[in-house]
């Protein structure tokens, strides 16, 4: 039995080469995310580990003292707390450390760390070992001084010498280049920017005079590392802890760790997904091959072999294939992580070099991710060769069986449970969505959408016969015709070649219906509740960092400008045990920046120790007018009185509830900065003229953006677009897996109609003839796996567009990406009849009519 196994699959080398091909991408995924981040995460555990060779213990800040809110870009120390550390026992040197995110202008047209790239680091200069060194030129030495790192300065063609303009929570200052720095072999870090000041500057800079990061402590020699650190723990308020400096290193290691894990599970779930598109492929292929191989089968039961013998070899047959598919996949896979590593050179991002990882838990992960695959999907088919009986080989025909109803009975439940579940998750969002907070809706509708992507596959069958009717009724050929009977022949086999093309477009489909959705629900919310003219926000990468107070003074002054608004928002612990921001607002202004739909109370009333809610979360709360509410801000508890209850323009909900007193919150909170500022022109002034006349007013402020309605719309497009190109480009790959199955179905149909394609040919039929019939046949399939898909990313894009915004969510469709998906489909399914179609008009004409 062994050695009929591979004589098969030697025997049928396209047929096995288009088996493993099922198998190879989503095990390229699964090998690839593995490799990439597990050599990302060994790079910076090295450059971690380097960064504390001059260090022994570490100071840093408590983990609850963040100061989020209070315009800190990191959590800070009182400086006075080197005298304490050094007087410590056994304690040798300590040095302070400063970082804060800045924003570098070297007169580009977009001063680094100032859009939402990566971000420009600003750090006070170590002398000694560390993560940076020195490539060209020297350290800083006094103020005015400033190195940045190798690849920032390729990127912005910046020279020892040159004159830069760095800003951190006020006006830009220049700064002249004395070194270039780097990270080992790496010339910055994922594209971000690093810039070094001598200590004192950049205690100026940063506005941390007294202040300091992190202390950096060395011991004197022969002094215990466990007992010192615990000596400079006694000394330290509650607000700071020492530990080891390889413990610290160990630490942000495995925070980076965590990072890397959401982008794992990102990569995976796409290799999921082409993994069970290959395992559609790979059933539909073994059941054809079993079903054709009925007579041999039989044969082989007649001479003896046992029921248990034929079910080894066709799981022997899709363990090999399996074995196969993952050795090449695990090969691709590594090459996939070098491409993704190329992608992000190319792109401005450096990565710490420590070679690609391929640990042995990848290679037995994707080893084993394909192989069960691969074994799993023949199960069933492998099942069914129990069922064959010895008469079998007497028949000169074989038997068909009629279609089972009960599968139609089984879909049509599961799809009345998929389609109640999503309404009921939408039903549950016209409350509140994903947007604010609860998660509850888009889990129900996400259980709906699964259920349906089932419920379809098995109603795929019962539908299959008349839908490929009706798609094949305008082929009026002779060929159109029996490529329109060839699908219908045999519905299982069509609809499950069809499902999974299905998955691939369905998925495709539901991500452009939602985003269009939400793009055109978030551009209506915005040019309703866009009162303003103009609006200024921080342009740096710490959304928390604010903007200074100076700008709305500043902007204030001038004669073209008529009101002014502002907002400031701070980090707080809600009602519900949640923790989101509350928004301080100017209750004279608050109409220049938000459009409300109804309002009970009065915004007027807005003053000391009282709050506004947003209407859907004092439904979700119980709360009424004159309730009160406990607010926790920067470990304070606030009680509030409810004045006000309001909903915004066009029902929109929006995740900050609660809206406090601007001049109150400012005055409770010490150096708490503005979030925002709305600006209102006088009359006669053009908005792209007065955005200007601000931009050059506030020139000295490179850490705030002057923004119009338009600009903001064309963001909210263009970051939703690139989320569904890296979004449809991922799952595009699930689609060529689709596609490989159908060109595998089609193959085995030839195969299967051998003799049939011959007796064609000996009436008349032409090669150019089969090979129209077969494209026909291959675009029949394609065209209805596109329509069930098409429908299914209709419906579930509308629930899962409504669970993610709730109230007031808009639901659009992208018709141009939904004709581009039939017309895509059409095109591959002309690719995917060549093959099939080259074998069919290569066969010898005598021998296919003699074929038995």
């Amino acid at each position: 039995m062994v050695r009929i196994s591979f004589r098969n699959l030697w025997d049928h080398k396209l047929r096995t080469i288009l088996l493993g091909l099922a198998i190879v991408a989503g095990v390229s995924f699964v090998v690839g995310s593995f490799v990439f981040t597990d050599s990302l995460g060994r790079g910076f555990d090295e450059l971690f580990t380097s960064a504390q060779e001059g260090s022994d213990i570490t100071v840093t800040p408590t983990a609850d003292d963040s100061g989020v809110g209070v315009g800190l870009d990191f959590p800070r120390l009182p400086i006075e707390l080197q005298d304490d550390i050094v007087a410590v026992e056994g304690v040798g040197t300590v040095r302070p450390v400063l970082q804060a995110f800045v924003i570098l202008d070297a007169g580009g047209d977009a001063p680094a760390g100032s859009g939402f790239g990566p971000p420009t680091f600003g750090i006070s200069w170590v002398e000694g070992p560390g993560p940076f060194s020195i490539r060209e030129g020297r350290a800083p030495t006094s103020s005015g001084e400033v190195v940045i790192d190798v690849g920032t300065s390729e990127q912005l063609e910046v020279a020892i010498g040159d004159t830069v303009d760095i800003a951190a929570n006020g006006p830009k200052e220049p700064f002249v280049v004395v070194g270039l720095i780097g990270f080992g072999e790496a010339d910055n870090l994922l594209g971000a920017t690093f810039v070094a000041f001598q200590f004192d500057q950049a205690a100026e800079l940063f506005d941390a005079v007294g202040e300091a990061n992190a202390f950096e402590v060395t011991l004197e020699g022969g002094a215990d590392l466990a007992a010192t650190v615990a000596a400079v723990q006694e000394v330290l308020p509650d607000t700071a802890q020492a530990i080891d400096s390889r413990a610290a290193a160990e630490e942000q290691a495995a925070e980076l760790q965590q990072g890397l894990a959401f982008f794992n599970i990102f990569l995976l779930a796409f290799a999921g997904i082409a993994l069970v598109v290959g395992a559609f492929v790979v059933y539909n292929a073994f059941r054809v091959v079993v079903a054709q191989r009925t007579r041999e089968l039989a044969l082989l039961r007649v001479l003896g072999s046992q029921r248990s013998d034929l079910i080894k070899m066709v799981l022997l047959e899709a363990f090999v294939v399996g074995i196969a598919a993952s050795l090449t996949g695990v090969v691709f896979g590594v090459l996939l992580a070098i491409v993704l590593q190329q992608i992000l050179e190319l792109t401005g991002g450096s990565l710490p070099t420590s070679g690609l990882v391929v640990a042995p838990r990848t290679v037995v992960v994707g080893m084993a991710v394909g192989t069960m695959t691969a074994m799993i999907s023949a199960l069933i088919p492998a099942i069914r060769t129990a069922r064959i009986s010895p008469m079998a080989a007497l028949r000169d025909q074989l038997e068909t069986k009629p279609a089972k109803p009960w599968w139609t009975w089984v879909g049509g439940s599961l799809a009345a449970l998929a389609v109640t579940l999503v309404v009921i998750g939408v039903d549950q969002a016209s409350t509140a969505g994903a947007i604010t907070g609860d998660s509850g809706p888009i889990q129900i509708v996400g259980v709906g959408a699964a259920l349906l992507f089932l419920a379809f596959f098995l109603l795929a069958r019962s539908i299959a016969r008349p839908l490929l009717g009706f798609l094949g009724r305008p082929l009026k050929s002779t060929t159109g015709k029996l490529a329109r009977e060839n699908a219908r022949r045999t519905p299982r086999r069509t609809a499950t070649t069809a499902a999974a093309l299905m998955i691939g477009l369905g998925l495709v489909s539901t991500v452009a219906i939602m985003t269009t959705s939400v793009e055109d629900t978030i551009i209506g919310s915005v040019e309703d509740a866009f009162r303003s003219d103009l609006i200024i926000q921080g342009a740096g990468f710490n959304p928390l960092a604010g903007i200074p107070d100076e700008v709305a003074d500043t902007v204030r002054q001038l004669d073209i400008v008529e009101d002014v608004a502002r907002l400031a928002t701070v980090e707080a612990e809600l009602p519900g045990d949640q923790t989101n921001f509350v928004v301080g607002a100017e209750p004279e202004t608050i109409d220049l920046v938000l459009a409300f739909d109804e309002v009970t109370g009065s915004f007027a009333d807005l003053g000391p120790g009282t709050v506004a809610v947003q209407e859907v979360e004092a439904t979700l709360r119980g709360f009424e007018l004159g309730d009160s509410v406990d607010i926790t801000i920067l470990d304070v508890v606030r009680s509030y009185r409810i004045v006000a209850i309001f909903s915004f323009e066009g029902g929109i909900s929006d995740s900050q509830s609660y809206y406090v007193d601007y001049a109150t919150l400012k005055s409770d909170i010490e150096g708490l900065r503005d979030q925002s500022v709305a600006v209102t022109l006088v009359d006669g002034v053009e908005i792209d003229d007065g955005k200007a006349l601000l931009s050059d007013a506030l020139e000295d402020f490179p850490s705030v953006a002057v923004t119009s309605i338009s600009d903001l719309l064309e963001q909210t497009r263009a970051a939703l677009l690139g989320l569904v190109a890296m979004v449809g480009g991922l799952l595009f790959m699930s689609v060529i897996v689709a596609v490989v199955g159908i060109v595998l179905t089609l193959y085995l149909a030839v195969i299967e109609r051998t003799r049939e394609t011959g007796l064609l040919r000996a009436i008349g039929m032409t090669r150019g003839n089969v090979r129209e019939m077969i494209r026909w046949e291959a675009i029949l399939i394609a065209l209805f796996g596109a329509i069930l898909g098409v429908v299914l990313g209709l419906f579930l894009g509308w629930g899962l567009s409504n669970a993610i915004i709730g109230p007031g969510a808009q639901y659009g469709v992208p018709w141009l990406w939904i004709v581009l998906g039939f017309v895509g489909a059409a095109i591959a399914g002309v690719l995917a009849a060549i093959i099939p179609s080259y074998r069919a008009t290569r066969m010898n004409v005598l021998e296919a009519i003699a074929y038995e």
